[in-house]
C-alpha cells in the first residue's frame, strides 16, 4: 500500500508539529477529520453488510464462537451459526466437480467406435451390395457396406457376407448417410393441426430458456413416419420462435421405439462412460420480427422493438453470468474448506468449518449458465444483418458460442460479421423459400455459394411443418440447380448439420464406426422426384407399411390397407437400369445465339431482347409442346424446328418455316436456339399473386374483404380481384422470369366463405393494367369459395349457403349477375377444400343442380388433399381438381388422409386422379413460400415414380390443363394462355435442356404482355 501511495517509510515529516497552536486551524482540521472518520466508518459498515450477503460465509465451530451472556438461560453456552449440512456441502462439491470435469471433456474420436448405444432391438446384420456409395466428396462405385449391431463395420468392394447376414442389393443405386434435419418442430407441432397437440411456443414470457422440448414431444406424431420416408433419420426438435429464448431443444432419431419413450428416441439414449462421448444440450433463441410482433403487437409489452429485444437478451445473460460467478466463488471456497477435512479419520461434523449457503442454483437460469459454460449448443433464429450482428456481439460480450444461425436469409450479405464470432457458425437455411415476411425479402438463391466461398458452413433444414421435412432433399436439389457444388449440396443435408450439432462422430457420413443410418435412393438424390428405396436407422430397415405407434388411428389404417383407395389405384414402378439409378446429368452448356441473316437484324442481345421487339425468329429448336394433343420434336421430324413471330403472333411453327418457305420479318432478330425445348407459358393458380406481396404486412396486400353471403345485393358488392391487382411486384417478377406468364388470382379471405371473383392476368406488365390492351385475360376467371373451419358458419351451413346462392340465381339474368353466370355454368366455381366428405358434399350439389335444373355448374376443387378418395365420382361428374400444394401432406385435420407417396404409400393423390382420368392441374403456394417460379418442377415430380405419366402430360399440369379448367382457351381458334398455336399469341418459355432436370436454364420468356422477349433471365 505504501508503495502504491508513493510513501517511503521513515521519510514522512508532518508539515505542522504538535506544538502548532493555531486554534482556528486546529478546530477546522478536527472537524474535517471527524467527517472523514464518520464517512469511512459508514462506508466500511455498508461494505461489510453488502459483502456478508454476497460472499460465502465460513463458520468455524472450533474456535470462533460467540459466548452468550445469559440471554438463552444457559450461561456460558456457545451460539453457533448452523451453516449447511455436510451432505449439502458434499452435494455442492459434486456439482463443482461436474462443472470442472465437463469443462474439459471432449468426445474421444481417436478410437473406432465399437458400439451404437441405441442400437435397434430389431437391428440385423446387413450387407448392402452393388451400391453407388457416397463418401462425402466422391463415390465408391459398385461398393458394399456391412452393418452389424447398428454400426457400420466395413466399407469396400465384394465384401463377404457374414453368416446369417441379410443382403440388400442396391442395384447401382446411390447410398448416402441418413439426412440430418437440424430444424424441425415435429412432435411439438404434430401433423393434423390440432390445437391440443401444439406445444411449440410457451408464449407467457419472452424469455423462457428453462422450458424443454423433451417434456412435450409426442412420440405418436404421424409426421415421424412421413418424414422418415423422405430419408431423414435424425432431427433436432426445437421450440418455436415466438420467444427470444425459446427453451431447450432435443435431437432424436426417427426410428420408432416400442416403449413410446421420448428418452429412448434421443440420439443420446443409452450413452454411458463406455462410449467416451460428450452429451450436448441444445437451446433455441430467436430475434427479429417474431418476438417483437407477438409481444409488442398482441400483448403490448416488451419487446416491441429490436431495442427491447436486445436489452432483454443482455439482462438475461447478465443474470446468468452473475449466477455463474456465484457458483464459481462457492466452489472456490468449498474446495478450500475441503482441504481442511481430515483424510485419515471420519469427518466430525461438529468441528468442521461450514459455508452458510448451499451451492447457488436457479432453475430459471440453469440452462443459460450451461450456455455460458459452453455446455450447450445454441441455435438462433435470425434473418437480418442487424439481428445477426447483435447476436454475435452478445456472444462476445458474455462469452458464449453460437452453433448455428437458422433461416438467416440475409446472411449472404454479411459473412464478415458472422466470422467475427469465436467459432465458425453454421448457417442453417432454405435454398429457396422467401417473401412470406419482411425478414424473408432478401433471400438469394445463390446464398449457399456465397457463404461457402466465405468459409461459412451451410446446412439445409425444414422448419417442419412450415415445410414438409419429408422433401428436405429438394432444398439441396434447388441449391444444386443454382450452382452449388454437388457434394456440398449433399453435405448440407448430412455432414454439415451433424458437425454443427456436435454429432459428426456418429452420424452424417458413411464411415466405419458410425451409426448405421443410411438411405438407398431410387434415383440420384439430386434429381427431381428422388425418393428412398430403403431407409435404415440404427441398423434397422424401416417398414413404412406397418404401424409405427400404438395409436388407434394407425392401427385402423393398417387394418384397412387392402381396401384403401391407394391400393385400388396401384401404380406400377418406373424401371431404371443400374446406370440410370445413380446417373446425375451434367449441366447442359447449350445456349442461345444471335445470327446475322442479312436482314438488318440485330446481332447483340441488348438490341434483340429490348422493349418493343415483337417480331423474331427462333431457329434450331429441339422440341415444341403446343397443347395436350400436339408435340413437335426435331428428332422425329428429322429436321430442326422453327417458330416465327410477327407482331406478337405465331405466324409459322414447325419444320417448314425457313427462308425457303416463308419470308421472315425484316429487321427482326434471329435466335439460334441450340436445340432448346419450348413450352407454353406457365399458369399460376391458387394464390393471390398481385394482391399480396408480404404475407405478414397488411400494407402490402389488397386486404381481407367481407362478403356477406346473405346480402341480397351481394352481386353488386362482391369483391373482384381485378379492382385490386398490383403488377410487377417481386413475386410476379420472379415468377415471370421462370416462365409463369399468366396468373389466376383470387381475392384474399380470412374467415369468410366467399372470397370473391378471381381475375386472369398476364404477369409481364412493368407498370399497370393500362400498359397494354391485353393485360387482363379474363376479368372474371372464377367465383371463389373457401370452406372454413371454426368460423361463424358450420361446414354444413356453408354447403347450404353455396347451394342456396346458386339455386336462387339459376333463373337470373346472366349478364347482370356473376352468381347467375356461375349458377348457369358460364363461370367456373372454385371451392377450396381438402376433406373427402366436404368434396363429396360439393359433388352432391353438382348432382342436385343437374337433376333439378339441368344445369352443369362448373365446380373446380382447389386443394384436394383427400380428393383421391372420391376420384371415381370426380371423374363421373367431370369435376376437375387443382392440387394445392402439388405434394400434399397432412398439416391439417382435414387433409390427414392425403397420400404421401413412395415409399410410404404406393401412389400420390395425383397418380390416383390421373388413373381415374380426372382433369387435374397443379396450384401454387407462392404467398407462403415464393414457389410460383418452381411450378415446372412440381409438374415433373411424379415422373420419377409413375411410368404412366409422360412429359407432355406433366407439362400440361401447369399449362393447358389449367387453361382448359378455367375456360381460358378460345373455342374457335383453340389458342390462349397455356397453349402455343399457329395464329395465337407467342406466349412461351424456352429452356436449354429438359426442364425436369436440375441445371436447365431458361433461355427466353416471351409473352405475358411483356414488351419484348426476356433473354437469359436470372433468378436471385
Amino acid at each position: 500500500m505504501s508503495k502504491i501511495l508513493g510513501y517511503k517509510k521513515g521519510a514522512y515529516q508532518p508539515l505542522l508539529n504538535d506544538n502548532f497552536s493555531n486554534s482556528k486551524y486546529s478546530t477546522k482540521r478536527n472537524k474535517t477529520r471527524l467527517a472523514v472518520t464518520i464517512g469511512a466508518l459508514a462506508f466500511f459498515g455498508t461494505s461489510c453488510i453488502y459483502l456478508s450477503n454476497h460472499l460465502p460465509v465460513i463458520v468455524s465451530q472450533s474456535a470462533d464462537t460467540v459466548t452468550t451472556q445469559g440471554f438463552w438461560g444457559d450461561k456460558g453456552s456457545p451460539v453457533v451459526s448452523p451453516g449447511i449440512s455436510l451432505s449439502s456441502f458434499q452435494n455442492g462439491i459434486s456439482k463443482c466437480q461436474y462443472v470442472e470435469e465437463r469443462q474439459g471433456a471432449e468426445t474421444n474420436t481417436t478410437r473406432a467406435r465399437h458400439r451404437n448405444p441405441r442400437v435397434a432391438p430389431e437391428a440385423e446384420t446387413l450387407l448392402i451390395t452393388g451400391g453407388h456409395i457416397w463418401l462425402g466428396d466422391r463415390y465408391l462405385e459398385n461398393g458394399d457396406v456391412l452393418i452389424k449391431d447398428g454400426l457400420i463395420v466395413d466399407i469396400g468392394k465384394q465384401l463377404k457376407a457374414p453368416k446369417h447376414a441379410r443382403t440388400i442389393d442396391a442395384g447401382g443405386r446411390v447410398v448416402t448417410p441418413g439426412i440430418v434435419d437440424m430444424h424441425s418442430h415435429m412432435g411439438v407441432q404434430s401433423l393434423g393441426g390440432l390445437e391440443a397437440s401444439d406445444d411449440t411456443n410457451e408464449m407467457t414470457d419472452p424469455t423462457t430458456p428453462y422450458v424443454r422440448v423433451i417434456d412435450a414431444l409426442s412420440p405418436t406424431d404421424p409426421g415421424l413416419k412421413v418424414v422418415a420416408s423422405g430419408g431423414i433419420t435424425t432431427s433436432m426438435i426445437l421450440p418455436g420462435s415466438g420467444n427470444l429464448m425459446g427453451g431447450e431443444a432435443a435431437v432424436i432419431k426417427l426410428r420408432p421405439v416400442n416403449t413410446l419413450s421420448v428418452q429412448d428416441m434421443l440420439v443420446s439414449s443409452g450413452v454411458t462412460e463406455e462410449d467416451q462421448e460428450v452429451v450436448w444440450r441444445y437451446m433455441k433463441m430467436a430475434c427479429g420480427e417474431n418476438p417483437k410482433t407477438y409481444y409488442g403487437n398482441f400483448y403490448h409489452k416488451m419487446p416491441s422493438t429490436r431495442l427491447g429485444e436486445n436489452y432483454l437478451f443482455r439482462r438475461q445473460f447478465e443474470e446468468a453470468q452473475k449466477l455463474l460467478r456465484e457458483q464459481d466463488d462457492w466452489c472456490d471456497s468449498a474446495y478450500r474448506i475441503q482441504k481442511t477435512f481430515p483424510t485419515d479419520k471420519p469427518i466430525d461434523e461438529e468441528s468442521i468449518t461450514r459455508l452458510t449457503t448451499s451451492y447457488p442454483e436457479d432453475l430459471k437460469l440453469e440452462s443459460l449458465v450451461a450456455l455460458l459454460r459452453h455446455h450447450t449448443n445454441l441455435n438462433v433464429h435470425c434473418y437480418l444483418p442487424q439481428d445477426i450482428e447483435a447476436m454475435v456481439h452478445h456472444s462476445l460480450e458474455f462469452d458464449f458460442e453460437i452453433g448455428a444461425f437458422h433461416h438467416a436469409l440475409s446472411a449472404w450479405q454479411v459473412p464478415e460479421i458472422i466470422k467475427r464470432a469465436k467459432t465458425n457458425i453454421t448457417v442453417a437455411t432454405f435454398a429457396d423459400m422467401w417473401g412470406y415476411k419482411a425478414e424473408a425479402w432478401d433471400q438469394n438463391v445463390h446464398a449457399p455459394k456465397i457463404l461457402d466461398k466465405a468459409g461459412i458452413p451451410v446446412a439445409f433444414k425444414s422448419d417442419h411443418p412450415v415445410m414438409n421435412a419429408r422433401d428436405l432433399v429438394h432444398e439441396a436439389q434447388k441449391a444444386f440447380h443454382y450452382g452449388f457444388d454437388e457434394h456440398k449440396a449433399l453435405q448440407a443435408l448430412t455432414s454439415v448439420p451433424a458437425k454443427s450439432l456436435k454429432l459428426d462422430h456418429r452420424v452424417g457420413s458413411i464411415d466405419i464406426g458410425k451409426d448405421a443410418d443410411l438411405v438407398i435412393w431410387e434415383r440420384h438424390p439430386l434429381r427431381l422426384g428422388a425418393r428412398p428405396k430403403h431407409v435404415i436407422i440404427d441398423g434397422a430397415l424401416m417398414d413404412f407399411k406397418k404401424p409405427w405407434t400404438k395409436s388407434v388411428a394407425e392401427q385402423f389404417e393398417a387394418q384397412e390397407a387392402e381396401t384403401n383407395a391407394q391400393v385400388d389405384a396401384k401404380t406400377d414402378v418406373v424401371e431404371l437400369s443400374e446406370k440410370e439409378r445413380h446417373y446425375l446429368p451434367e449441366f447442359s452448356t447449350s445456349s442461345m445465339k444471335l445470327e446475322d441473316h442479312g436482314l438488318n437484324n440485330p446481332t447483340v442481345f441488348s438490341d434483340a431482347c429490348s422493349d418493343n421487339v415483337d417480331s423474331f425468329v427462333l431457329r434450331n429448336v429441339g422440341e415444341i409442346y403446343l397443347d395436350s394433343e400436339e408435340k413437335l420434336t426435331a428428332k422425329e421430324e428429322g429436321k430442326a424446328l422453327y417458330i416465327v413471330v410477327n407482331s406478337g403472333i405465331v405466324t409459322c411453327i414447325g419444320t417448314q418455316c425457313d427462308r425457303d418457305h416463308i419470308d421472315w420479318p425484316a429487321g427482326s432478330p434471329v435466335f439460334e436456339m441450340g436445340g432448346a425445348i419450348i413450352v407454353p407459358g406457365i399458369i399460376s393458380v391458387g394464390v393471390p399473386l398481385g394482391l399480396q406481396e408480404i404475407q405478414s404486412e397488411d400494407v402490402t396486400s389488397d386486404g381481407y374483404p367481407k362478403n356477406d353471403i346473405s346480402d341480397s345485393e351481394l352481386s353488386k358488392k362482391v369483391t373482384r380481384a381485378v379492382d385490386g391487382i398490383k403488377l410487377n411486384g417481386l413475386h410476379m417478377q420472379k415468377a415471370y422470369k421462370a416462365g409463369v406468364t399468366t396468373s389466376i388470382s383470387q381475392p384474399l379471405t380470412s374467415s369468410d366463405l366467399l372470397s370473391g371473383v378471381s381475375v386472369a392476368i398476364h404477369t409481364g406488365i412493368k407498370n399497370t393494367l393500362l400498359d397494354t390492351t391485353d393485360t387482363v385475360v379474363a376479368e372474371e376467371a372464377s367465383l371463389n369459395f373457401v370452406i372454413q373451419h371454426g368460423g361463424s358458419l358450420t361446414v354444413s351451413q356453408q354447403m347450404t349457403s353455396i347451394r342456396n346462392l346458386l339455386e336462387s340465381n339459376i333463373k337470373e339474368n346472366a349478364t347482370a349477375s356473376v352468381f347467375a353466370r356461375a349458377a348457369q355454368g358460364k363461370l367456373p366455381v372454385v371451392i377450396q377444400v381438402d376433406n373427402k366428405d366436404e368434396i363429396a358434399s360439393i359433388l352432391r350439389i353438382k348432382n342436385y343442380m343437374l337433376k333439378t335444373y339441368d344445369t352443369n355448374v362448373q365446380f373446380v376443387i382447389l386443394g384436394g388433399a383427400e380428393s383421391h378418395l372420391v376420384a371415381r365420382h370426380l371423374s363421373r361428374l367431370d369435376v376437375p381438381v387443382v392440387l394445392m400444394p402439388a405434394r400434399c401432406y397432412a398439416i391439417t385435420w382435414h387433409a390427414r388422409e392425403c397420400l404421401t407417396g413412395p415409399p410410404y404409400t404406393d401412389n400420390t393423390v395425383l397418380d390416383v386422379l390421373l388413373q381415374h382420368k380426372v382433369r387435374v392441374g397443379l396450384g401454387s403456394t407462392d404467398v407462403d413460400n415464393g414457389d410460383a417460379r418452381n411450378l415446372i418442377w412440381e409438374a415433373g415430380w411424379n415422373l420419377a415414380h409413375n411410368p404412366h405419366l409422360d412429359k407432355s402430360t406433366a407439362i400440361g399440369l401447369v399449362t393447358w390443363s389449367l387453361a382448359d379448367i378455367f375456360g381460358l382457351v378460345d373455342k374457335e381458334s383453340q389458342s390462349g394462355p397455356g397453349t402455343l398455336k399457329l395464329g395465337g399469341k407467342a406466349d412461351f418459355v424456352a429452356y436449354n435442356n429438359n426442364p425436369f432436370e436440375f441445371g436447365t436454364r431458361v433461355l427466353m420468356v416471351n409473352g405475358g404482355s411483356h414488351s419484348g422477349p426476356v433473354c437469359f433471365p436470372k433468378q436471385f
